[in-house]
């Protein structure tokens, strides 16, 4: 963006004076909070993990990790929008509390677009909104161009949709660049995998950082994600590479760079093995047409509490998760399950920070009561579980992912059925008195306080309209209300409706229906009036967490 420094000395410059005269972009929208409550809006939190129990060895591969895990943030700068690191460094040159409070937003959001409100620009001139296709196709291409060009070049479809590659275009034509030729950075954290590789004792660990480093110079992940499958006895864990296809709104086709340095929570994992033995009972009895259901939810999955050292790229911008269930690659799935991570030290940071203090806010002094910490790990754990639950691959098309069919619907159709399978679970548990009656109800007041929590993400961002969706079709079954700015629960029908939700999602992703999946996100994934007047009432509570980690201070 050409003199994109002067624009963004004028925007601050000009919220210094009389702003009838010009106002500057991340004034626009009156209804919009001040840049002040924008960064209130995420807690400061100093992200801690105790090391003390890992050898020496051990920590230097730690360290280097983290390195690494730095060069794939670096790259998901590049990623997230044509002009986010442009305006990271531009306003870093200036010498004002404006353009400090700026910057602090643009990194929070990595980039000048609010990511809490629709995408918005909030800082510099451009587009009015982030580019659904983030920074992986030219600005200018329409999602009509692109497909009816794949439609006249078939030849390209496979590479130009490929997750590892960006579009570019080359005179009249689309070009596919992959990711390990048009990111130099890839390289450098392929040679630091392979160097924590050299201190790394553990063999299985070991392994995986030398197929990993691999994987990255040819961007085919299949046998690393196996190699990470295989995992076991390390106190260490770390996910980096291209993951997850939330910044690609445009077709979800694209994957961004992320990096997860964590360690082993042992007590934590032990208390949650239970989960992991029900996974094949949890999908025999998944409430939709019996023809749907697998005869396995995959072998050998994964469960384990973790707790993070260093979060970088995707997973850091925004809103920070808690969570992952990994890896995406559904014939992965099908060889060795999954493998779902819990990062506890985040988990205990949002609930103290963020859905306590909802609880309070939103129900009654009785409900209130049960909105449980122990209860909210052990639903983000359910969630996690459930997202391997339900088909990867569209029934009678075993060759075409639920991701492919369902495209830029796809994560919030699949975040909404990890939701509900988490809170449904909770009916097997209870039957097989693995948890008690009092637990199951600390659960549900628990999960509904969690539902207003992700609302406040963005009603754009996937999480965020997956739980419109939950909100909206309970509200409809009566199981909320509302009345004079709190919420109203009337848990006797809880079950049949979470139930048939969970039917109708489900259903969705086994026939690859992307028009239903369309109708449902149209009818329930919008904003209420009464909806909107809780979550305004909310804004003295962070919306999520800003996070620093210790391991980078020292």
């Amino acid at each position: 963006m050409k003199n994109l420094l002067l624009m963004i000395l004028a925007v601050i410059s000009l919220s210094c004076t009389n702003k009838k005269e010009k106002e500057p972009v991340m004034e626009t929208a009156s209804n919009l909070p001040t840049i002040e409550e924008r960064i209130s809006a995420f807690a400061p939190v100093t992200i801690t993990a105790d090391l003390s129990h890992l050898s020496e060895r051990e920590r230097k591969v730690v360290e280097l990790l983290v390195e690494a895990g730095q060069l794939a943030d670096a790259i998901f700068w590049k990623q997230t929008s044509p002009d986010a690191i442009s305006t990271r460094d531009s306003l870093s040159k200036i010498n004002t509390e404006e353009a400090k409070k700026l910057l602090k937003l643009v990194n929070i959001f990595y980039g000048p677009y609010d990511l809490i409100h629709d995408g918005r620009r909030f800082v510099g001139y451009g587009p009015e909104f982030k580019p659904k296709g983030a920074n992986f196709y030219p600005l200018d291409l329409t999602k009509e161009e692109f497909e009816k060009y794949i439609q006249t070049h078939p030849e390209q479809r496979e590479e130009l949709e490929s997750q590892y590659t960006i579009v570019v275009r080359e005179g009249d034509k689309l070009k596919a660049i992959p990711y390990h030729k048009a990111y130099p950075e890839v390289e450098q954290i392929a040679r630091k995998l392979e160097e924590a590789a050299d201190y790394c004792d553990n063999t299985t660990l070991k392994n995986y950082l030398v197929l990993r480093a691999k994987a990255l110079r040819t961007d085919e992940y299949f046998e690393s994600d196996l190699a990470w499958m295989d995992i076991k006895n390390s106190n260490i864990d770390i996910v980096i590479g291209p993951i997850e296809n939330y910044e690609d709104a445009l077709f979800n086709y694209k994957t961004a760079y992320e990096a997860i340095v964590m360690v082993k929570d042992e007590e934590g994992t032990k208390e949650l093995k239970m989960f992991e033995e029900n996974l094949d009972f949890f999908e025999h009895n998944l409430p939709y047409d019996k023809k749907y259901i697998r005869k396995t939810a995959g072998k050998a999955n994964v469960l384990q509490i973790m707790n993070v050292v260093y979060f970088g790229g995707d997973c850091q911008a925004g809103t920070k998760t808690i969570a992952n269930s990994l890896p995406n690659d559904p014939k992965v799935h099908e060889l060795k399950g999954g493998k779902k991570s819990m990062f506890k030290n985040m988990m205990e940071a949002k609930f103290d920070k963020i859905l306590k203090p909802i609880g309070e806010k939103i129900f009654n002094s009785e409900l209130s009561k049960l909105v449980d910490k122990k209860s909210f790990t052990s639903f983000v754990t359910l969630h996690e579980v459930s997202h391997t639950l339900g088909r990867g691959f569209v029934y009678g098309k075993d060759t075409l992912p639920v991701r492919k069919a369902l495209k830029e619907r796809y994560s919030a159709i699949e975040e909404c059925k990890a939701d509900i399978l988490g809170i449904y679970n909770h009916k097997h548990l209870l039957d097989k008195k693995l948890i008690t009656r009092e637990q199951f109800e600390k659960a549900k007041v628990t999960y509904i306080a969690g539902l207003f929590r992700s609302i406040r993400f963005g009603a754009e961002e996937a999480h965020g309209k997956a739980n419109l969706v939950q909100l909206n079709f309970l509200e409809e079954k009566g199981i909320i209300k509302y009345r004079d700015g709190q919420v109203i629960l009337n848990l006797e029908n809880f079950l049949n409706g979470i139930q048939e939700l969970a039917r109708i999602i489900l259903t969705i992703q086994a026939e690859g229906d992307y028009n239903k999946a369309g109708e449902v996100l149209e009818r329930y994934g919008k904003m209420k009036p009464e909806t909107k007047k809780i979550i305004e009432n909310l804004k003295e509570i962070p919306r999520d967490i800003d996070t620093e980690y210790a391991i980078l201070k020292k």
